[in-house]
């Protein structure tokens, strides 16, 4: 086992001795690549004090062995549950956690039919040894957001009046795959105009025109690891008021950026921009939480959002990204994912934050 999966492991088994559970069963795929190097389509894993299984079918012997060597392989037909049951019967499991977000409901039927024993649904514990992320994850997510922001870069000498947003998605997305990402790590967003109002905008058909802010999100991979980036850009003119919005979005970004470092609530550095945008009378268009975590998923723990309690640690990765939406007018989002260290951050995403006007 590679000394990284070991030390992973090994931090599991803590986590399993401080709650008391014999034995866990990880389903959800990231959860599985993380913890064992394994990135087949249908694998499960079976971790103990002890023992360490990998569950996959006949078409992932090969893989398994090269990816996961030192793991245990049990293949299966059909059901992992029958196979799961021969397992913790010859190691006399009497308990199994089980990840409650991601088992299938007919899994946990099946596995409750074969299993003698008692079943635990657990949330959380390979995701909290995630948001911390090791040296060679950080290089991965480096490489991931230097690749984004490179597609976003290109596009600005290929933007034209009339083209449609799917158009322009493609663009971002074919620049990525020609730099070595794999596929994008979210559906690309392209909303022109008034559909800027949408968070959400994904592209459509529509012709971007002259005088219209662009907002663009987008997001590489690099063997696994996800990249994000927003920003919005004005195509042609630039009214009064895009300049005004625009400038409220930035400076609340910064603010945001400039609260971010370890020792700090995640809940603080939401508030850094949410009361930005309040005391500017914009608080009721800012509609969701300042950032989200980003690894092997896209979105994943810690939220940066009202409430969140959890203290920054070095070495967490997570998105800053403001935005203020108005119906029927537009909107602009700013975002960057960044890397927390002991005193501040470092941005993974480096694209120029000033009102682009192509």
């Amino acid at each position: 086992m590679t000394a990284i999966y070991h030390k992973r492991l090994e931090k599991l088994r803590h986590i399993l001795e401080e709650q008391q559970l014999e034995a866990l069963l990880i389903a959800q795929p990231e959860n599985v690549w993380y913890t064992s190097g394994f990135t087949g389509g249908d694998g499960l894993l079976l971790v103990t004090q002890q023992e360490a299984y990998l569950f996959s079918d006949g078409r992932y012997v090969e893989q398994a062995a090269q990816e996961a060597p030192d793991w245990s392989f049990v293949r299966f037909q059909r059901c992992f549950t029958n196979a799961l049951v021969d397992v913790t019967q010859k190691l006399g499991t009497k308990e199994i956690g089980f990840e409650k977000d991601f088992l299938t409901y007919q899994q946990w039927e099946q596995l409750r039919e074969c299993f003698d024993g008692k079943l635990r649904p657990v949330k959380g514990f390979v995701e909290k040894l995630r948001m911390v992320k090791d040296e060679s994850e950080i290089d991965l997510l480096r490489e991931a957001g230097m690749i984004t922001a490179s597609a976003f870069r290109y596009l600005l000498g290929e933007l034209r009046v009339g083209m449609t947003e799917q158009d322009i998605a493609g663009i971002l997305e074919f620049f990525m795959r020609q730099h070595k990402s794999g596929p994008p790590s979210f559906e690309t967003i392209v909303a022109s105009g008034v559909r800027g109002a949408l968070p959400h905008g994904m592209a459509t058909e529509k012709k971007v025109q002259r005088g219209e802010f662009i907002t663009f999100d987008l997001g590489a991979t690099y063997q696994g690891y996800a990249g994000d980036l927003t920003r919005t850009v004005a195509l042609g003119t630039v009214s009064d008021k895009q300049r005004d919005v625009y400038e409220l979005v930035r400076e609340a970004q910064e603010r945001g950026i400039e609260a971010v470092r370890a020792g700090v609530r995640a809940a603080d550095v939401d508030a850094a921009a949410r009361q930005f945008f309040a005391e500017a009378g914009y608080g009721d268009y800012f509609v969701h939480s300042l950032g989200h975590g980003v690894g092997l998923n896209v979105h994943e723990a810690p939220r940066i959002a009202p409430g969140q309690d959890l203290v920054l640690e070095p070495g967490m990765v997570i998105t800053i990204e403001p935005g203020l939406y108005i119906s029927d007018w537009g909107g602009v989002r700013i975002e960057d994912t960044v890397l927390v260290k002991d005193h501040g951050c470092e941005i993974l995403t480096p694209v120029t934050k000033n009102l682009v006007v192509v």
